[in-house]
C-alpha cells in the first residue's frame, strides 16, 4: 500500500486546542463587538456559481486568478468564496425586501489560490461587516469605529488606519493625463506601493502610461498626512472635497483618531467606488483589513443602485501579533474517581448541569497519573472521589497552583467553582 501523504493542503492548516481555543476566544471578543454595534449575522454557502465571481465588477480580472473554481459533479461551474462581500451582495440582490439600511456581519472562511507567507494563507478566515443602503459617509465611519473597538477588544494595540478615496483618485489620475479605460490598471500597479520599490511602481506604469504621467503619479503617491494640510495642494471638485471633510468629521464625532490621509493607497479590487481604508500594523505585518465603499456592486446583480460600504478583518494577521498566552483546555476542573466510579459520574454531572466544564478519568489510572495529566492539561482544580469523602458526603478539590486541598460539599463545589 502506498504511504499516504498525511500534510495539508498547501496553504491550509490544522488547529490544535490550544490554538484553536484562542481563536474562538479573539472571534468571540470581535463578534461581541459587532453585535454591539448594531451588526446582525448572516452567513452564506462556501460555495459559489461560479459566474457570480466571475463578473468584473464582483472581483475583478486580477482576482480572479486567484479564485478556486471547478466543475462539481453534476457539471455545473463553481468555486470557493474569494470573500465575503461577492456573496452579500448576491443576498441582498435576492432579497430586496429587507430593512435598509442593513447592517451585517460574518466570521467566517474564504480561499484565493495565492502564494502562502508569513500571516497569509490560501484558507483563512475574515471578519467582515458591511451597512446596505445608506449613501451618507457617516456610515464608512461607523464601519471605521466598529473595527477600531473591535481590534482594541480582541486585545490589539497598535494599529492605524490609511484613508484614501477612489473618487479623488479619479479626478487625480485624469488629471494627470491617464484615459478613463486605463483608471482601474492604474490603482492596481498603485496599489503595491506598500510592497514594492516606487523604482518598480514606475517601470510599471510606464508599460502603459507615458513618463509624463507615470512621474507625476508616482510623486503624487507619497503625498500623505493630514488632509487639510494635503489638500491645498490638490486640484479637486468642490463635492469630493466636502464628502472626504464630512468623513474626516465624522471620524471625530466617533472618536477615531489613529489615521492618515495616504493617496498611495488604491485598493486592489475593482469595486470600490467612494472612500477606502485599510488597517495598518506595522512594518513587519503591513495591512491587516480594509475595505471601502462599493456602491455599484449590488446594482449588478439586482439591477437597482444600491449603496454599500464595509470592511474585512483578516483574523489570521491578526492573531500573530497577538501575545495572550494560549490555554490547553476549557475544562475547570477534573474529577478522579478513587473505586467510587458511578459517584463520580454523578458528581460531574451535577457540574456540568451547573454549567461548569468538567472531565473524568476515563482510564482508571493512578491518582498520581492522573493529577500529572492535569498538571499538563493546565487543568486548574481537581476532585478526588474516595470512600471516605463519600461516607462525608464530600469530595476532595484540589487547587492545581497552590497545592490547596479543601474537603467540600458538591454544592459548595459547584458554587466555588462558578
Amino acid at each position: 500500500m502506498a504511504k499516504l501523504n498525511l500534510e495539508t493542503v498547501r496553504g491550509m492548516r490544522d488547529f490544535l486546542p490550544e490554538e484553536k481555543i484562542f481563536r474562538d476566544e479573539v472571534i468571540a471578543k470581535i463578534k461581541k463587538v459587532f453585535e454591539r454595534y448594531g451588526f446582525a449575522p448572516l452567513e452564506t454557502p462556501v460555495l459559489e456559481n461560479l459566474d457570480v465571481l466571475k463578473s468584473k465588477d464582483s472581483v475583478g480580472d486580477e482576482a480572479l486568478k486567484l479564485v478556486y473554481d471547478f466543475t462539481d459533479k453534476g457539471g455545473r461551474p463553481v468555486a470557493l468564496r474569494y470573500d465575503l462581500t461577492v456573496p452579500l451582495a448576491r443576498v441582498i440582490a435576492m432579497n430586496p425586501q429587507l430593512p435598509k439600511p442593513f447592517k451585517r456581519y460574518c466570521i467566517d472562511k474564504s480561499w484565493r489560490y495565492e502564494r502562502p507567507q508569513a500571516g497569509r494563507y490560501r484558507e483563512f478566515y475574515q471578519c467582515d461587516v458591511d451597512i446596505i443602503g445608506a449613501e451618507s459617509v457617516m456610515a464608512d465611519a461607523e464601519i471605521l469605529a466598529c473595527a477600531k473597538s473591535a481590534l482594541e477588544e480582541a486585545g490589539l494595540a497598535k494599529f492605524s488606519f490609511r484613508i484614501n478615496s477612489r473618487k479623488l483618485m479619479g479626478e487625480l489620475l485624469e488629471s494627470a493625463g491617464v484615459a478613463r479605460n486605463q483608471f482601474v490598471r492604474t490603482l492596481r500597479v498603485l496599489d503595491k506601493m506598500d510592497k514594492n520599490a516606487p523604482e518598480e511602481i514606475a517601470k510599471e506604469l510606464r508599460t502603459f502610461l507615458s513618463e509624463e504621467s507615470t512621474n507625476e503619479l508616482i510623486e503624487l503617491v507619497k503625498v500623505k498626512g493630514d488632509w487639510y494640510k494635503i489638500s491645498k495642494t490638490l486640484k479637486i471638485c468642490d463635492a469630493t472635497r466636502k464628502e472626504i471633510e464630512e468623513f474626516i468629521g465624522y471620524l471625530k464625532n466617533y472618536g477615531v483618531k489613529n489615521y492618515t490621509i495616504d493617496l498611495s493607497l488604491a485598493r486592489g479590487l475593482d469595486y470600490y467606488t467612494g472612500i477606502v481604508f485599510e488597517i495598518d500594523a506595522g512594518k513587519e505585518i503591513g495591512s491587516i483589513g480594509g475595505g471601502g465603499r462599493y456602491d455599484d456592486m449590488i446594482g449588478k446583480f439586482s439591477g437597482q443602485k444600491v449603496p454599500a460600504t464595509g470592511l474585512a478583518i483578516g483574523l489570521e494577521r491578526v492573531m500573530t501579533l497577538l501575545t495572550s498566552k494560549r490555554r490547553k483546555t476549557n475544562t475547570k476542573v477534573y474529577v478522579v474517581p478513587i473505586k467510587e466510579i458511578e459517584r463520580a459520574i454523578e458528581i460531574i454531572e451535577d457540574l456540568r448541569r451547573n454549567g461548569i466544564n468538567a472531565d473524568l478519568d476515563l482510564s482508571g489510572r493512578s491518582v498520581g497519573k492522573n493529577l500529572e495529566y492535569a498538571s499538563k492539561m493546565e487543568i486548574p482544580f481537581v476532585i478526588l472521589v474516595g470512600e471516605q469523602e463519600i461516607k462525608q458526603g464530600k469530595v476532595k478539590l484540589r487547587d492545581m497552583q497552590t497545592g490547596e486541598e479543601l474537603l467540600l460539599a458538591v454544592e459548595e463545589v459547584a458554587e466555588k467553582l462558578k
